[in-house]
């Protein structure tokens, strides 16, 4: 047979059966890395945790059995239940913030305008700054003669000890944890808005209804989605904090900026309870979910677009 008539030659026909195996085999082997890496770094790593959380673990000896022993004893640990107040308090006191004023700038920011691309890029920023750097810059701003008390001072006001009062600390943590995340939830609900149908708005001109009643009626129904996304990664971002109260107090004073990761790392690594803190992140795993389903539940629906 001549090269020619070789190559004239059609190729085998593989039946459909066959092919189907070959993608399906193709396909598998391609996501092998990534399902490694899954079941190496959060897989095991979770199912250990969840194997410490009824064990009495101190880093040195093997794992014991104990059951639910440290799930009872988070029920009569005053540190676990302030940890806890004071997670629930810096949740609510960032996200509320972070999300309301993320949405009166990111309306204006949403209109065309000539310099409205400059400023987007503006308030990202924050966002891009790496968080250690974030938290010194505000340990900067927060000292005694920093920046913090310089403004204040303009007013009147006497020079405050923002992170070592007790009744200050935890709202120090608050403006930085809100200016840091701010910009980020302005891109993101910047695009939800350039996003929603102008026809609506439009339609809704028309019919002689004014911005606010727009906005009530209209932009936030539409909008949904796009704030329920928002509304997640803030609440699990605030439950997750840990690096702003790591490095500006250390938890203190008196444990009024003790979130519940720092009492877990405390409790883990400082006193070498690592079944305890297994536990306390589990119970936290599941305050985050609960919280997530929650949020589902209450804006689920809205703009299929």
């Amino acid at each position: 047979m001549t090269l020619t008539a070789r190559l004239d030659r059609p190729a085998p026909r593989v039946s459909g059966r066959g092919q189907r195996w070959a993608e399906a085999r193709a396909g598998s082997l391609l996501a092998l890395p990534a399902a490694i890496y899954f079941l190496v770094f959060w897989v095991v790593p979770f199912a250990g945790a969840v194997y410490l959380s009824f064990t009495s673990y101190d880093l040195a000896g093997l794992p014991e059995w104990t059951g639910l022993d440290n799930y009872r004893r988070m029920l009569d640990d005053p540190g676990f239940w302030n940890s806890a107040e004071v997670t629930a308090v810096f949740t609510v006191a960032s996200v509320v913030p972070s999300i309301v004023l993320g949405l009166a700038i990111a309306v204006p920011l949403s209109k065309p305008g000539r310099l409205n691309g400059v400023l987007r890029a503006l308030v990202l920023i924050p966002a891009a700054m790496p968080l250690v750097a974030t938290s010194m810059v505000w340990s900067a701003i927060f000292a005694d003669h920093g920046l913090a008390n310089t403004l204040i001072g303009l007013v009147g006001i006497e020079p405050k000890p923002w992170l070592t009062e007790e009744g200050l600390a935890l709202w120090a943590l608050v403006i930085m944890t809100t200016w840091k995340h701010l910009g980020l939830f302005v891109i993101i609900l910047t695009a939800g808005l350039q996003g929603l149908p102008s026809e609506v708005f439009e339609a809704a001109a028309l019919d002689g209804a004014g911005p606010i009643r727009a906005f009530a009626r209209i932009t936030l129904p539409l909008l949904r989605r796009t704030l329920l996304f928002v509304l997640v990664i803030a609440v699990v971002g605030a439950m997750q904090s840990f690096v702003p109260a790591f490095l500006l107090t250390k938890g203190g004073p008196a444990g009024a900026t003790e979130v519940l990761p720092l009492y877990l790392w405390a409790t883990g690594f400082g006193f070498e309870r690592m079944g305890y803190a297994s536990a306390i992140a589990m119970v936290l795993l599941v305050a985050m979910l609960a919280l997530s389903l929650v949020q589902f539940g209450v804006l689920k629906g809205g703009d299929d677009g």
